[in-house]
């Protein structure tokens, strides 16, 4: 154990647990304080919007800070960001300046936690380690989702959101003894074409998934009349699955390759997706809903490692942040367009929302090899 905590990567790993558990426990019952708050199905879809699109704008402006301000630092700035957001947004004060701020906290988060990640590990072990991070990260969605729905019975949905605030707190310990990383300013010049390649299929899976994900657990909750506990128990039990399915994603890579494990696991996902969209029995839909999740999520460390390979270390802050920008803005367009969609219809709406998504999922999935096919030799000619 001392060695463990003594290791800047598992420290690293260690903070990223803690702060997962704060943002999953406001990611998962976000809607459901929103609308105790008294707002309307279009209000909670422009403010998931809202919540993204601040990564959208910001991120070109944080892909030249964090390299100056180094990524322990951008840490403890998200930290501070987190901590007061969620503040003012659990008291159901200046809730869209709020949503806003937590934004921006997590957009630092993203632009960090890879190239921070790169270089406490050599680059042999970023498979297993990222799997590692993100099955951790994912496996804590399971403890704070339970955490949620028990918090929701005992002190009521409107106030949830503020026991997310310790947390954050907590990863304090272990990023003030991490190493100060510093980067250097982007070179954008001639990698535009290379990232957009690389952006496509997150992009259409993006818009694809912003159309249902954000409302599932008003989804379920309406259609098999769940109660707040056993919602937060379902989704729960799907993050516990997506962080055991992570944790396997190395296996499969040393069998099929990083972009094969890739095009695998999502594509065995999209049958899940159909039956979590139309079989009316809740047992099954719960089986569906914790295999699709795991399937499709599983895939992420694995691209992240993979992509590490197409870009050099200046590249790589910028890189996440821009490519979190434009899944982030489609994700905001299609929970928007989503929230239209049900104001309108009803619960229904979802028969033809998750047609769409999956149409979309399956056209990105088709667009993974294209990306990759002949992605080396064009970086090397732009490098040249």
């Amino acid at each position: 154990m001392k060695y463990i905590l003594g290791s800047p990567a598992y420290r690293f790993l260690a903070a990223s647990f803690l702060w997962s558990f704060g943002a999953n426990l406001i990611y998962f019952f976000l809607n459901f304080h929103l609308e105790g708050l008294g707002y309307g199905r279009q209000a909670i879809g422009l403010a998931q919007a809202l919540l993204l699109l601040v990564g959208v704008v910001s991120a070109l402006p944080l892909a030249y800070l964090i390299p100056r301000l180094g990524y322990r630092k951008s840490f403890l700035l998200a930290l501070a960001l987190a901590v007061g957001s969620g503040l003012l947004l659990g008291l159901g004060l200046l809730v869209f300046p709020s949503l806003a701020g937590y934004g921006l906290a997590g957009a630092l988060v993203q632009g960090a936690g890879a190239p921070l990640m790169a270089r406490l590990i050599p680059a042999e072990r970023r498979v297993s380690l990222f799997s590692l991070q993100a099955a951790l990260t994912t496996a804590s969605g399971f403890f704070s989702t339970l955490l949620a729905g028990a918090l929701s019975e005992w002190v009521g949905a409107r106030w949830v959101i503020l026991f997310a605030l310790p947390f954050f707190l907590l990863t304090l310990p272990f990023l003030v003894g991490l190493p100060e990383g510093q980067g250097t300013p982007p070179r954008l010049s001639g990698r535009f074409g290379i990232w957009l390649r690389l952006f496509l299929p997150q992009a259409v899976i993006g818009f694809g998934a912003g159309l249902v994900i954000p409302f599932l657990n008003l989804y379920l909750r309406e259609k098999f009349g769940l109660s707040y506990g056993t919602t937060g128990l379902v989704f729960a039990l799907s993050a516990l699955a997506t962080g055991v399915a992570m944790l396997l994603q190395p296996l499969l890579v040393r069998r099929l390759g990083k972009l094969g494990a890739i095009v695998f696991v999502q594509a065995l996902s999209l049958p899940f997706m159909a039956i979590l969209a139309w079989v009316p029995w809740l047992p099954l839909v719960t089986v569906a809903l914790l295999i699709r999740g795991a399937l499709m999520n599983a895939a992420g460390p694995v691209y992240a490692a993979l992509v590490m390979d197409y870009l050099g270390e200046d590249e790589r802050p910028g890189f996440f942040l821009m490519e979190s920008a434009l899944w982030s803005l489609l994700f905001a367009l299609g929970g928007v367009l989503s929230g239209m969609v049900q104001e309108a219809w009803g619960l229904v709406a979802f028969n033809y929302l998750f047609a769409l998504t999956l149409g979309l999922y399956a056209v990105g999935i088709a667009l993974w090899p294209w990306t990759f096919g002949r992605l080396r030799a064009a970086y090397r000619e732009s490098s040249s």
